[in-house]
């Protein structure tokens, strides 16, 4: 009897489903909320809506979190946000991802970061931050569009100058 947080992802421009509430487990969930249930309550068509309409676990991926609404509004609003992120903070992020996420980090640059024996989540923080911030590696803007290097217009990525 676990308990997870189920984020309803509808909110989001790259979700395939529209905006709207969903019930997870006879609670409401609104658009860019998240509810916090037993994983034993999660019917089995709650979670096939996993990664469509609604995402399990503690973090949203760098995929939808970089394109919620509340995520856009914060950098509107933020104009230190507006800045690239500091090393400091890509390490305080990267160590909030899981290592199937961090992983999935590793593969998204080119040449893509490839270790020899599956290095643990800490050091692959370690790792991807030095990569990141190297400059020998070329990102994928829509993976690491959370690094604020990028402006996006419609489906165009442009580098901040």
């Amino acid at each position: 009897m676990a308990q997870v947080r189920v984020h309803n992802i509808t909110d989001r421009p790259n979700s395939p489903e529209a905006s709207h509430a969903l019930s997870i487990a006879k609670q409401q969930v609104r658009p860019g909320k998240h509810i916090i249930v037993d994983d034993s309550l999660l019917s089995k068509k709650a979670k096939s809506l996993h990664g469509r309409s609604i995402w399990i676990g503690n973090q949203v991926p760098a995929k939808y979190r970089a394109t919620s609404k509340a995520a856009l509004r914060a950098l509107a609003s933020n104009k230190a946000a507006m800045d690239p992120m500091s090393i400091e903070e890509a390490r305080a992020f990267l160590s909030e991802l899981t290592k199937r996420e961090l992983l999935g980090l590793c593969t998204s640059m080119s040449p893509s970061l490839d270790f020899a024996k599956e290095p643990s989540a800490r050091m692959l923080v370690i790792k991807l931050a030095r990569v990141v911030f190297s400059g020998n590696r070329e990102l994928d803007p829509e993976e690491y569009f959370w690094l604020r290097r990028w402006t996006k217009q419609g489906d165009t990525y442009t580098e901040r100058a």
